[in-house]
């Protein structure tokens, strides 16, 4: 009995706060794995906030960010080796040209070519489910939140400078496919909400943190937003 009347007033509540729509915008710092370059850049994204009880509330939120750098061949190559087969080359261009030939069987190109800058490319497409805790100001508008959850990051990487050694390929079949992994992550925010008595729409900052899981992963994303909500 206890719980059925739990559930309604849950029900209750989320019908009568309304769900709350909104949109992000920030700042994003973490490494592209599969080539080892900085993806900092911009971020953004949307949300849905659904209250559940006057100080917590579900979010679901989906992020998205893109960059482009430029990496050498020798470089790119040289990352690639070292995650696949745990054999650091750096430094050492003749070594890993005699590695790639005699173990690998790959014929490279010229050292001008290998020293030659490439575009790598970089997506991250973020999703999250987070259990949010706002702390009571009394009757002040901002609010100070704190939240944590799970989430899932869908990467994808790749570079021209793969295109252009696999083309130096005698059978010219791809030898490495495009790095594309589903990585489940832990996700913590801390933030700070505005919300103007009566208007239905608040604005908030908010810092991210983000670990995903598993091999080449990577290491913890650091994000920071600004962003808007719509509902009251």
């Amino acid at each position: 009995m206890k719980r059925t009347v739990f559930v309604v007033f849950l029900i209750a509540t989320v019908a009568v706060a309304g769900p709350r729509v909104g949109g992000r915008v920030g700042y994003t710092t973490a490494e592209d794995p599969f080539t080892g370059l900085s993806t900092d850049g911009v971020i953004f994204g949307g949300q849905l906030a659904f209250p559940i009880m006057p100080i917590l509330g579900i979010e679901v939120s989906g992020t998205y960010t893109s960059t482009e750098s430029d990496v050498s061949m020798e470089s790119y190559l040289t990352n690639y080796i070292e995650d696949e087969y745990g054999v650091d080359f750096s430094g050492d261009m003749d070594g890993l040209r005699s590695y790639m030939e005699d173990q690998l069987g790959w014929t490279l190109p010229a050292e001008a070519d290998m020293l030659a800058d490439y575009q790598a490319t970089y997506h991250n497409l973020g999703l999250a489910g987070i259990l949010r805790a706002d702390i009571p100001m009394g009757a002040s508008p901002f609010s100070p939140y704190v939240g944590g959850g799970a989430g899932v990051h869908f990467v994808v990487s790749d570079a021209d400078a793969m295109l252009a050694m696999l083309e130096q390929q005698a059978t010219g079949e791809p030898a490495i496919d495009p790095y594309d992994h589903i990585f489940p992550s832990a996700e913590g925010i801390v933030g700070l909400s505005f919300s103007p008595s009566g208007a239905p729409v608040s604005v908030f900052g908010e810092v991210r943190l983000s670990k995903p899981f598993g091999d080449e992963a990577g290491d913890a994303i650091v994000t920071y937003f600004g962003g808007a909500n719509l509902g009251f």
